[in-house]
Order: C-alpha cells, then structure tokens, then sequence
C-alpha cells in the first residue's frame, strides 16, 4: 500500500523533477552494489576452472589473485559505464516530447514518454532492471574478452604459473644461490669448492731478510689454473663443461643429462599453448556464469528473478523527489 500512495504522490505535476543530482548518483550505486555478489561468485567460477590448467593446482584464493586485473579494471570503469547506460541513454530529463513539451496526462508515472523521473523509473522497471543487467554483463565480458589489455595480463599471469614447477625452481635457486656475504654465488663452482680464477701472487720477502724471490711475470697472474676448478672458456671441452655443472648434475651423471633439455623445451611450448587455450575458454564462461547467477538474461519482462531486487530498488527510486 505504501508503494500505491507513493505513486499516487507523483501525479501532482509541481512536485514531480527528473531524477539529477543525488538520485542519479544513488541510483547508480544502488545497481553496482546490488551486483557485487554477482560479480564475487562468477569470479570465484573462473578461478576454480583456473586451478584446473596449472599442474601445481593452487587454491582458488591464488588463482582470484591472476584475475586482479580484470576486477580492478571494472571498479574503475563501473560507475560511469552504468551511469551512461540508465541515464541519459534511456532515462533522459523531464517528461517533454520531441517539439519540448509536456504531453497530456504527464508526468505521471504511466507517462508515454520514457522520462528520467522516480515514477517513470518504477513504471519502467523492466527495462531499467535489463538496462543494469547488460551492462555489467558487457563490462565484465569485455575486460574477459582475448585481445584485451586486461586479458592479457592474466594470460600472462596464468603461463607464468604453470610454467613454474617446484623442481625448476630448485634447480634456480642452485643456480643463483647467495653467498655468506649476500653476494650471489658463482654458479660455476664445482664440489672441490669456490673457483678463483686469478691466482694470489707469491711473497715478496722484506729487504734485507737474506733471501729474494723473482716476482711471477705478469701474464703468468692472468692465465687460470688448469686444475679441475678453472673455468672452462669457450673453446673448453666436455670435460670443463661437465665441471661447470658437477653441481647441479646428479651424481654419476654428466652433460648427457642436458639432452633433456631438447624434450623441456618443446614440452614448455605444448604446455603454454595448452594453458592459452585453456584460459581462453574459462573466460568465455563470463557471460553464461551471469545467465546462471541471474536465473536468465533478462530479454522477458519476467527475466532475471536473482537480479531483480524490485522491492527495495522501487523503494528506493521513489524516496528522491
């Protein structure tokens, strides 16, 4: 009864304005946050299916943080995209028709024109309750869409993960290990302990001791050991290289152990390929995800039953003037 006598109330045309000001903006707001939930539990959707294309399987926490991009995107461009689409694109003004004046019987609420005030809102509810629909549906398909800035970021983000193996991130940590000093280790170290590639120059003895030792010549200080812990140039054979790596091979193993690196490489280039297309058909769920959290698409007045909210948003509208 309290939504008839509202109504009623807006039949007196002095007291009845387009919906400006405060009632745009709280109008606006009132949509975006009526979709939250929505929008959290779609999300929440994709990252699940996202779980399924990386081999460590992370939580679906970990996996809402790859589609980051997506969401801050949509906060930042959600308000202004809504409030075009509701006004002016449909609900534009006062009740004046194309030569600017008030048809006969307006503003009422079952106002022929399609106008920007309450009552008009409520009279068009449908079409408002669609309006709001779509377009959050539009938005969020967009940012998901392949092409996209923020598709690619999460693209990116998504390879990434699945590329990085517990294992491949050992063998890293070997590689680029610290030292006591908190300067990187070289990698080229071997198991008999740390290369030095310049030999110390011998004693010189203190004058007037008795004794002289020749100073080593010059080039003689530049040229490396030859022992097992000389780095191997780069015209070294297998046997420097597999000193190079002792320290990262098995033991009892040496370069032949590289020759997987010829089925890494291809198997890293199937997998980044396999995750692309995967991720691409998670992302085309955003639109069917919205069908299903709305209960439909909202084409037919009886459409969207979860998304619909009419009797707070009806309440709402007519509470400005």
């Amino acid at each position: 009864m309290r939504f008839l006598s509202l109504i009623s109330l807006l039949a007196v045309p002095a007291t009845v304005l387009a919906c400006e000001g405060d009632c745009i903006v709280g109008c606006t707001n009132a949509w975006l946050g009526n979709y939250t939930t929505v929008i959290d539990s779609v999300l929440n959707s994709l990252a699940a299916q996202i779980c399924d294309l990386i081999p460590s399987r992370p939580s679906v926490e970990t996996s809402l943080g790859y589609l980051k991009p997506i969401l801050s995107a949509y906060h930042k461009q959600s308000y202004d995209d809504m409030e075009t689409a509701i006004f002016p694109s449909y609900f534009h003004g006062k009740c004046l028709d194309e030569n600017g004046n008030t048809p006969a019987g307006c503003p009422n609420p079952d106002c022929p024109v399609v106008c920007g005030t309450p009552g008009s809102m409520v009279h068009f509810y449908p079409k408002l309750r669609y309006i709001a629909y779509n377009q959050t549906s539009h938005l969020l398909e967009a940012l998901a869409t392949p092409g996209s800035h923020t598709y690619q970021q999460v693209e990116d983000a998504v390879v990434a993960a699945a590329n990085t193996s517990p294992q491949r991130r050992r063998i890293y940590s070997r590689l680029f290990a610290r030292g006591p000093q908190g300067g990187p280790v070289n990698a080229m170290q071997n198991n008999a302990g740390s290369y030095s590639p310049v030999p110390p120059a011998p004693p010189v003895p203190a004058p007037g001791s008795g004794s002289h030792v020749s100073p080593a010549p010059a080039s003689a200080a530049a040229v490396p050991s030859t022992g097992e812990d000389a780095l191997p140039g780069p015209n070294a054979g297998s046997s420097g290289l597999t000193s190079l790596f002792s320290g990262l091979l098995p033991r009892g193993k040496g370069l032949a152990s590289f020759s997987s690196t010829k089925k890494v490489l291809p198997e890293l280039k199937r997998r980044t390929q396999d995750v692309k297309a995967g991720l691409k058909s998670v992302m085309a769920q955003v639109r069917p995800l919205m069908i299903e959290q709305c209960g439909g698409s909202g084409q037919d007045t009886n459409g969207l039953p979860q998304c619909s909210w009419e009797m707070q948003m009806k309440e709402y509208i007519l509470s400005f003037p």
